[in-house]
């Protein structure tokens, strides 16, 4: 592995900078974690206020200090537009999951797409990942289309306990 875990990898695409979040950015945490439109789809625990955004950034520094998450926040022209995630890393059975969200008047531009192609060449290449995999909503075309896009191959056969409504994609190396 290419990849230590000491300084945290700040990425940069042609119009994107994927960089750590940090308490500056508790305002754009909250408003993320917290919008009914961007987590419809979502099942993950919503921000109620801005203290607990602040304890996400600690906690997502944290587990990567664990190297079990790397968190980053996406910037277009300085300002965050959305983030992008990989959890549950596992070094020894190099698995991870990904996930992501966007600003609702940033979709349909290629950003995620954008990103997602930057962080799943940094987990084949620098984590030397073999499987990452996408849980999604059923009724999320649009993530649906661009973990499609990226190759990502629907489990039919595979259910997300306790998410009746989620889809399971995997991309292999």
């Amino acid at each position: 592995m290419n990849f230590n875990f000491t300084l945290f990898p700040v990425l940069k695409t042609e119009r994107l900078i994927l960089r750590q979040a940090n308490f500056d950015d508790v305002e754009v945490i909250f408003e993320l974690r917290s919008s009914e439109e961007i987590n419809k789809f979502v099942h993950t625990k919503r921000v109620k206020n801005h203290e607990e955004a602040k304890d996400f950034v600690m906690l997502c520094n944290e587990l990567y200090k664990e190297k079990k998450r790397i968190f980053w926040l996406i910037e277009f022209k300085n300002e965050v537009i959305g983030s992008i995630v990989l959890h549950k890393i596992s070094l020894e059975n190099n698995y991870s999951e990904i996930g992501y969200k966007l600003k609702p008047n940033y979709h349909q531009k290629g950003f995620m797409s954008e990103a997602i192609q930057e962080i799943i060449n940094f987990g084949f290449t620098n984590l030397q990942l073999k499987t990452i995999e996408a849980f999604t909503h059923k009724n999320n075309i649009a993530s649906i289309a661009l973990l499609e896009k990226h190759n990502f191959v629907f489990q039919p056969e595979r259910k997300d306990e306790g998410f009746d409504n989620n889809r399971i994609f995997k991309l292999e190396n």
